[in-house]
């Protein structure tokens, strides 16, 4: 039953929560959810195929099958992963591989497509100003040594998915969710991410192939589900660490179009107490008779 809080989740495990979580549907916060869900379902088909992942994928497999040169092989990682050299410069490697590599190695194809963009919203009285600006590199405020930290360059959202009364009632909605919990913000950067994933019979949808991590915002809206089609798992997680070693799982969700979840990210545990980390499990086809299965999101890096 939603809304799912901090509080809830406390009563569930037995130890306090401090840190924000709020999961909840667009209609509870007083949006038009089957409008919305109906206006934004359409946009991810139009959205640019994501060449970051499988390039890290293809240097992991060569790594892989050429253990004893994996450190040379590494040594192009970065400029192949942004994209300054091609595939080409690894021909040394991929021209060895057997039939049977060859054949895996060539089905690492794009599974994602994405767009991202954002915008500053500010309060001005009892009204808000938001005002667009761009998003020339993307570049996640994790340690230097992960390539999330490395500036990536995304299409920017067409004006016509995200200019829009819709999605300007959304962003008004999060923040003043960001000012119960910090009453004195008077303005904050929201970076979205429209990401629409693709799962196959031969190979699962995967949004955080990372695993369980932070993205390097106070806050964030991990998903706000737009379309699940022809799809099972891709459960929400709420994790927090509670230990260098050790992460809790705290909270399972399952998100269906028009919900979202909502979380403190990073520097939390200095601010509110508990250190939150999230994950979205895998997802695999729900009937191959009907073909690929698509998880379509927005999600939301918010600073404040």
């Amino acid at each position: 039953m939603l809304p799912i809080t901090e509080k809830d989740i406390s009563k569930n495990i037995g130890r306090t929560i401090k840190s924000p979580i709020h999961v909840d549907s667009l209609e509870n916060l007083g949006l038009n959810q089957k409008q919305i869900v109906k206006h934004f379902s359409k946009l991810f088909k139009q959205l640019s195929w994501d060449e970051y992942d499988p390039r890290r994928l293809r240097v992991e497999y060569l790594k892989k099958a050429f253990p004893k040169e994996a450190k040379k092989i590494n040594a192009l990682f970065r400029k192949y992963f942004l994209g300054e050299i091609k595939l080409t410069a690894f021909a040394e490697w991929t021209d060895k591989l057997t039939k049977k590599q060859r054949t895996e190695f060539e089905k690492i194809q794009p599974w994602r497509r994405r767009s991202v963009s954002k915008f500053k919203v500010k309060q001005m009285g009892s009204g808000y100003h938001l005002q667009r600006v761009s998003v020339p590199k993307f570049e996640q405020a994790v340690q230097s040594n992960d390539y999330r930290s490395w500036p990536r360059v995304f299409d920017e959202s067409p004006a016509a998915h995200v200019d829009n009364f819709l999605f300007y009632q959304f962003l008004i909605k999060i923040f003043k969710l960001v000012k119960t919990y910090e009453p004195k913000v008077k303005s904050a950067s929201f970076t979205a991410h429209f990401m629409s994933v693709k799962s196959t019979s031969a190979k699962p949808g995967d949004n955080s192939p990372e695993g369980a991590h932070e993205d390097g915002a106070a806050y964030i809206v991990s998903a706000l589900v737009i379309n699940r089609k022809n799809i099972k798992g891709g459960e929400t997680q709420i994790l927090e660490k509670v230990s260098p070693r050790k992460k809790e799982t705290i909270l399972k969700y399952t998100l269906q179009p028009g919900e979202f979840a909502f979380q403190a990210d990073t520097g939390e545990e200095l601010t509110f107490g508990n250190d939150l980390w999230h994950h979205v499990t895998p997802f695999s086809v729900a009937d191959e008779a009907k073909g690929e299965g698509w998880r379509d999101i927005i999600g939301f890096d918010i600073v404040t």
